[in-house]
């Protein structure tokens, strides 16, 4: 089923298929052990896709096949950190009754978006059966910025990814979460995807030997976007100085709103996650 706003044209099913088997093959480089760290740039972006539906420009679910592969490969539990600005519905759809993917999506407060899209990304959508509480929705204020988000990252992810103990990890990056993205209000600059890639980098090591696929999704500044996709490969791969300087380091932020906001997702999700209880 296609949902309307998303439009095809005679390459499309092509593309996708070629974007969804770069990143099957991606997966298998690392679980196959020629290297720990993959990274599949790829169109069309897959994160909207849902099990029935095509979705938000998206046709398949790129990283979500690649989680099903890896389960079917001898994975016992994976983790997905999706960071696009919107909320990676599709991803959380396709594992939303199982206990073996930890979908964890930091997203602009944006809502349902139709009848297409019900999903809102709210924090009390936690799952159902055996998956509920394994999808942890982290829906963050307009202008966030750099340390927003990595007191998200510190605060929740790191937790759980903490408790949840995964074998392999799968980072859904986004630079429509920039400060400069029209279709994003997040205020992101190159420290803060850096960031972000060095935290999700130190999980990868800690939890699933070093094993890591990045796969990519939206970002529709293309100057920008190419910057932020830089520091965040610098991120995670832990280079000791940033090659590329950042044009607009300058730019102002305020965390204090999304700090609030952060603490009340980790009220709740202790009071309702039921492996984040008492964590």
């Amino acid at each position: 089923m296609l949902c309307a706003g998303t439009f095809l044209n005679p390459g499309s099913w092509g593309a996708s298929l070629l974007a969804a088997g770069t990143t099957l093959s991606a997966m298998k480089h690392v679980l196959d052990g020629h290297g720990k760290i993959a990274y599949a740039l790829v169109r069309p972006p897959g994160h909207h896709a849902q099990p029935t539906r095509a979705d938000g420009y998206c046709f398949l679910n790129n990283a979500g096949l690649a989680v099903q592969f890896a389960l079917n490969s001898g994975c016992s539990k994976v983790a997905v950190i999706d960071i696009d600005v919107h909320y990676g519905n599709g991803t959380a759809e396709g594992f939303y009754r199982s206990d073996k993917v930890l979908t964890t999506s930091l997203h602009m407060n944006h809502g349902s978006w139709g009848p297409s899209h019900p999903q809102n990304g709210s924090v009390d959508e936690l799952g159902e059966a055996e998956g509920f509480g394994y999808n942890l929705n982290i829906p963050l204020p307009n202008g966030t910025g750099d340390r927003g988000y990595r007191h998200a990252m510190t605060e929740l992810v790191v937790l759980a990814i903490q408790k949840f103990e995964p074998e392999m990890m799968v980072l859904v990056i986004g630079q429509d979460s920039s400060a400069f993205d029209p279709n994003g209000r997040q205020c992101l600059t190159m420290e803060g995807y850096q960031e972000i890639g060095r935290i999700v980098r130190s999980l990868a090591d800690r939890h699933c030997s070093g094993r890591l696929l990045i796969v990519q999704e939206g970002g529709y500044h293309v100057t920008y976007s190419a910057y932020c996709l830089h520091a965040t490969l610098e991120g995670v791969l832990n280079l000791p100085t940033c090659l590329l300087s950042d044009p607009i380091a300058y730019y102002p932020e305020d965390e204090a709103l999304a700090v609030e906001v952060i603490k009340s997702i980790k009220k709740f999700q202790k009071d309702n996650v039921p492996f984040l209880k008492g964590a």
